[in-house]
């Protein structure tokens, strides 16, 4: 495992593109999504600091995506999503992003809603 790797173990989601983006002549549908850092945001920010939501949401995706198919690093641009990326694999970026983070929030107790508060909401003073 590289240091790369080790960096993100546990902070990762797979999945398949239905259609995929293409690149040198095959489309690539496999994809590897990291979590979102803060500097992420500033730095899709910086670089297009009047840039509507969908493109610092494109930006965003980008700068998490570890893998795409056999797609090169340095290859795996911004533009290149831009130019050839369906709304449909889009959409499935997003719910896998959606689905890692559910996957970090820590798991509230497994107690019934409500129970085991012990918050008292009347207004009655006990002596």
């Amino acid at each position: 495992m590289t240091n790369t790797e080790k960096q993100w173990d546990g902070l990762t989601i797979s999945g398949e593109l239905p259609v995929g983006l293409y690149y040198a002549g095959t489309r690539h549908k496999h994809f590897t999504l990291r979590v979102p850092l803060a500097n992420d945001l500033i730095a899709i920010q910086e670089e297009f600091p009047q840039a509507p939501l969908p493109l610092v949401t494109m930006g965003m995706y980008h700068r998490q995506l570890l893998v795409l198919g056999d797609i090169p690093e340095e290859a795996l641009t911004l533009d290149l999503l831009r130019a050839g990326l369906l709304e449909s694999d889009l959409a499935v970026i997003a719910n896998k992003d959606a689905e890692l983070e559910k996957k970090l929030v820590p798991q509230v107790a497994a107690s019934p809603s409500g129970a085991g508060l012990s918050t008292n909401s009347s207004n009655t003073d006990i002596d």
